[in-house]
């Protein structure tokens, strides 16, 4: 089975769909596939933790524009680097210096005109070195990762070459935070993607539901496939660690923020209640949110940007992970899965009155829910430092609720799916 993956984001990137990408990549080359991928030739962040796989093959082409012309400057001023130590920098650029804001500000000129934004631009040294590609690999199945839409754009584009085209979507093209001048494009694009591809993956059932109702396609088509974490770690669920009673409990949050992933409330509520310390290990903070923090005596405290490994670890240290829900009710963060596979109990703030993380803590019986408020949070939180053993005893944290979550497991299943599809289109 020889496999060929768009991405615009992969190691030495380190976003959510980096991270993603790379476990998949991953587990389908030890799984046996023979797995390429196509990717923009982009500059790592310091906190870049994730080396290609072993046994996948990466093509890196031009990454156009802007993109392109700061990847070129910075490996200029940094010739020779060793990635060692580049990793082991502990990133506090919780504000973007002069150069980052310039950056910045450049980034959103050009996505006024750019679909969907700056990042578009690698379509076109994108396409040729696709065309280069399938000729030379001539793939069994190709694959086209969302966000940005550009993967999805070359997948149409060549849809005819390749046996099979499995456009993994994860969330819908148009989505609530689309800009009002892309949203008829975003629509347009993701119709053709539902029509033309041979099958579809999304992250939630929710949004594979809503894609069947927006494009009225066969709902076989549509997988869902989850986020999930590293199952082939020794210590993926760890043993409930003794806690002292006179210490406060330990909350760590890692991940992003976004406008429709607010952590006031947290730190609002965390501020009021002692015995609570929290962690956060995010990029990028805003600084009305570190001004909350240095108004809690040192019980909160921004790491920033932290590398991948470095997360993991930290999350078998603490005693409970904070999730802070979408305000968007088709949308699941993935970081909860990861968390599932660290075996530490998982306080969900939800964002909306449906929120699908919910119904799924109660299920696994992995951890608590509340409304993202200062006041329910502060209501939880103050009695959780003293009954947090027994709070902690009635949880079922085990293997049996995350194993299906494995990125092995969801890498099985994907190999599976692309073997079914291939033999359909072969008429076999």
């Amino acid at each position: 089975m020889r496999i060929l993956l768009l991405a615009y984001n992969y190691p030495p990137l380190a976003s959510p769909q980096a991270i993603r990408w790379y476990y998949l990549t991953r587990e389908l080359a030890r799984q046996g596939a023979s797995v390429h991928v196509l990717v923009p030739d982009l500059p790592g962040s310091p906190c870049t933790s994730l080396p290609v796989p072993e046994g996948v093959v990466v093509h890196r082409c031009d990454a156009g524009g802007l993109a392109a012309w700061f990847a070129r400057r910075r490996k200029a001023a940094t010739p020779g680097t060793d990635d060692a130590r580049v990793r082991g920098r502990q990133t506090q650029a919780l504000r973007l210096n002069w150069k980052g804001r310039l950056y910045r500000l450049l980034d959103r000129l050009i996505s006024l005109y750019c679909y969907p934004d700056s990042r578009g631009q690698w379509r076109h040294p994108a396409q040729s070195a696709l065309d280069r590609l399938l000729d030379e690999l001539a793939p069994d199945v190709l694959i086209s990762s969302h966000e940005p839409p550009a993967p999805l754009q070359l997948g149409l584009a060549v849809a005819a070459r390749v046996p099979v085209w499995l456009a993994d979507l994860g969330d819908p093209v148009l989505a609530p935070y689309t800009p009002g001048r892309w949203r008829r494009r975003a629509f347009r694009l993701e119709r053709q993607v539902c029509r033309r591809a041979t099958a579809l993956s999304v992250t939630t059932e929710r949004t594979r539901q809503l894609l069947i109702q927006r494009h009225g396609i066969d709902p076989s088509r549509v997988q869902v496939l989850t986020q999930g974490f590293d199952d082939t770690l020794p210590t993926t669920v760890s043993a409930v660690v003794p806690r002292s009673p006179d210490s406060p409990l330990h909350l760590l949050y890692a991940g992003r923020f976004y406008p429709f992933r607010s952590p006031a409330p947290l730190l609002e509520a965390v501020c009021a209640v002692p015995g609570i310390r929290l962690t956060i290990a995010a990029p990028e903070v805003d600084p009305k949110y570190l001004a909350m923090a240095a108004r809690s005596g040192g019980r909160i405290a921004f790491l920033g940007e932290q590398p991948h490994d470095v997360v993991l670890r930290m999350q078998l240290e603490c005693d409970v992970l904070v999730n802070i829900g979408n305000a968007l009710e088709a949308q699941i963060p993935g970081k909860l899965y990861e968390y599932l596979g660290s075996g530490k109990p998982i306080l969900h703030l939800a964002s909306t009155g449906d929120d699908p993380v919910v119904p799924l803590l109660a299920e696994w019986g992995v951890g608590w829910s509340c409304a993202n408020t200062a006041e329910a949070i502060g209501g939880l939180l103050a009695s959780m430092p003293d009954a947090f053993p027994s709070l902690q005893a009635q949880l079922r944290l085990g293997k049996e609720q995350a194993r299906a979550f494995g990125w092995s497991s969801l890498a099985a299943g994907l190999l599976q799916r692309c073997h079914q599809l291939l033999q359909a289109a072969r008429g076999g």
